[in-house]
């Protein structure tokens, strides 16, 4: 797809959340001018960012950096409204977690019982399946994405549409953890239908009157004015940059507008809960669990994790040009937030710098095999073996391991890839995260194993020559999407053209299997051989969403 919007997201990946940087180097400066320097690559031509450092729920430092609204030459401040994508979802699990301490609400609730319009899957979709991201549920955003509507200003009746129209699961539910963004939209809907207020109105009644947060609100249509809020941008060659601004009508998944400085009276209430008490507090640290017994690090809107030997609990958000992170470090009763308007430096990574300053004298030494340098350059003889392309079918994801410079890198695609350091044997760590990349021994099989979480397991698949390649194509017709796709045969790939869309090339990847950089695509055939469909993945977040064939 070509709209980098569509499957951005949204979500806190592994990746996002784990590759960071090593911390900055310990300097003769005073914090504050140690933050300037993070955030020198803003100037009064960029977009930037606003940054707060939070002790005990008060703010330390708060700063803007570069421009808020680059037409009018608005600076970015503290009181700077952004959008704050994902990172909204904590706000959307703390307005059900209030609805049940009111008892309004159960979080084993099956949420047909508000939303019959979810279709009936054979087994219950729990409130804490969605707030968990273990729901199974195909992710929204991506199949909009895949409809061609990327750009498509979505209401809530538009999203259930889309949700009501879907006939199956990535996964039974509680079985995998896949980050999905419908689930917190439902769960918007559900804080709507049983309080009998919107989503916006509920949250200001709650949580941000209560707290004095002035200038956070939901903003639940995409033409309301938030005043003085930053606009996003992309960068756009010669131009320089161009706005990119999400305008979905739906919120829970995102929505929010709010300052660095507000963010402080939100982190305060997790210290002194004057909204919610213990019982709210205690809802908010639950994280999710699998049907296995498993614990995962994600829950209520928050993933919980580890920097620099300190727990830390966090939430990061990409949405158009908006790249935002808010990080707290709950034993040192010290938070940071960052709200960007460009991608210029990934904010999960400023957070992390920010606090390597403020918490300097308390954060423990980086690992050397964590930190992303390069490792020394080994044979290709050596590495040889463990190249190739590898295949996870319970998450419909194409992987390669390529060699380069005698260096081994696992490639998610163009211009994303980590390189894979040798730590024994057939072990390597994924560099500057605790991902461990282990090889079966004869580097068929490939797991993915990283702290806490379900490990990825791919298995080597090699390209064959596929048959006439004009076998595949015809029009496809998918009922779920409501949207048909034309698949044309080139000399050695397919190509597919989206209604709306840029045309899509297709390399063969296995035998009746294609892949693009954002795509996977597995042709199906009848008992005759014939082929009569084909499933269409776009990475985790919507898998096997099935095309039929239409008859010529």
């Amino acid at each position: 797809m070509t709209s980098q919007r569509r499957f951005s997201s949204v979500c806190l990946t592994v990746g996002a959340m784990l590759t960071m940087g090593a911390p900055v180097a310990a300097v003769a400066q005073s914090p504050a001018e140690s933050v300037d320097s993070i955030f020198a690559f803003a100037t009064n031509s960029t977009p930037g960012c606003a940054v707060s450092a939070i002790r005990n729920g008060a703010v330390e430092y708060a700063k803007g950096y570069g421009m808020a609204d680059l037409e009018h030459d608005v600076p970015i401040t503290p009181q700077t409204p952004f959008y704050l994508a994902s990172v909204s979802k904590q706000f959307t699990a703390a307005a059900v977690n209030l609805l049940v301490l009111d008892g309004k609400v159960s979080l084993d609730d099956d949420v047909r019982k508000s939303i019959p319009e979810v279709p009936d899957y054979g087994t219950p979709i729990t409130l804490r399946h969605l707030m968990h991201h273990t729901s199974g549920l195909r992710d929204y955003l991506t199949l909009f994405g895949l409809a061609g509507l990327s750009d498509f200003t979505i209401t809530n009746t538009d999203f259930l549409e889309m949700v009501g129209r879907q006939r199956a699961l990535s996964f039974r539910p509680g079985e995998q953890y896949s980050y999905s963004n419908t689930g917190y939209v439902l769960l918007s809907i559900v804080v709507e239908r049983v309080s009998g207020k919107s989503l916006r109105a509920f949250a200001q009644e709650r949580l941000f009157a209560p707290l004095g947060m002035t200038s956070t609100q939901f903003r639940d249509h995409h033409n309301m004015l938030i005043k003085g809020r930053a606009l996003a941008y992309a960068p756009s060659g010669m131009e320089g940059y161009t706005l990119s601004l999400p305008h979905f009508d739906v919120v829970g998944d995102g929505g929010l507008y709010s300052t660095v400085e507000d963010l402080a009276r939100w982190e305060s209430n997790f210290l002194e809960p004057r909204v919610g008490g213990a019982k709210w507090l205690k809802l908010e640290g639950q994280r999710g669990r699998l049907n296995s017994g498993t614990s995962i690090p994600y829950g209520a809107g928050l993933s919980h994790g580890t920097y620099r030997g300190e727990p830390t609990v966090e939430h990061g958000g990409a949405l158009g040009g908006y790249n935002i992170g808010l990080l707290r470090f709950p034993a040192r009763r010290f938070s940071v937030a960052v709200l960007c308007n460009g991608n210029i430096v990934p904010s999960g990574l400023l957070a992390r710098r920010v606090a390597d300053v403020y918490l300097r004298d308390v954060l423990e030494p980086v690992e050397a095999a964590t930190v992303p340098t390069a490792t020394s350059a080994v044979s290709v003889e050596t590495l040889a073996p463990y190249k190739g392309s590898f295949f996870d079918d319970r998450r419909m994801l194409m992987r390669d391991v390529v060699v380069e410079d005698g260096r081994l890198y696992f490639s998610r695609g163009p211009n994303n890839r980590s390189e894979l350091v040798a730590i024994g044997g057939t072990r390597f760590r994924m560099a500057g995260t605790p991902t461990v990349a282990v090889f079966s021994a004869q580097a068929d099989t490939l797991r993915l194993e990283t702290p806490e979480m379900t490990a990825f397991v791919f298995r080597r698949v090699r390209a064959v020559d596929p048959r006439d390649l004009r076998s595949y194509a015809g029009s496809y017709e998918s009922s779920e999407l409501k949207v048909t796709w034309v698949v044309a045969a080139g000399d050695s790939s397919l190509t597919v053209r989206p209604a709306r869309e840029t045309p899509i090339r297709l390399d063969p990847a296995f035998e009746d299997a294609f892949r693009s950089p954002s795509i996977f695509a597995r042709f199906i055939r009848d008992e005759k051989g014939k082929i009569v469909a084909v499933d269409v993945s776009a990475g985790e977040g919507a898998r096997n969403v099935r095309f039929e064939r239409q008859r010529r």
